[in-house]
């Protein structure tokens, strides 16, 4: 049904830009910060982001629709390995356990094109 080969799929990092989805929560340690605290803190996660090529292709808002997640968003990230220095950058410099919660899938994108088509 889906275009994988017979060995699970390809080697991702090696051939195609990752694709983060991610939920996220706003906890109170953010809503405790200064306003100068929320400018850095979001000055110094859009600065990281920028510096690892990542591009965020959808955020969406739902806290109005959504009491368990605030935002909803899909990433494009070049490399694993930029991924892997965001996940570093997340948890030694933003401490962004204390500012939220998120939940990630990890995969690549795939072609909708042909789907359903003969």
């Amino acid at each position: 049904m889906f275009n994988h080969s017979s060995t699970g799929g390809d080697k991702i990092a090696d051939k195609k830009p990752i694709i983060r989805l991610y939920f996220a929560k706003v906890r109170e340690g953010f809503y405790d910060l200064s306003e100068e605290e929320k400018i850095e803190f979001m000055r110094k996660d859009r600065e990281n982001l920028d510096k690892l090529g990542c591009q965020v292709l959808m955020m969406i808002d739902c806290r109005w629709s959504n009491e368990e997640w605030d935002y909803v968003g899909v990433e494009e990230w070049p490399t694993i390995e930029a991924l892997e220095k965001r996940g570093k950058f997340e948890k030694e410099e933003l401490e962004s356990f204390r500012m939220g919660e998120m939940k990630t899938y990890l995969g690549t994108r795939e072609s909708f094109a042909e789907y359903g088509k003969e």
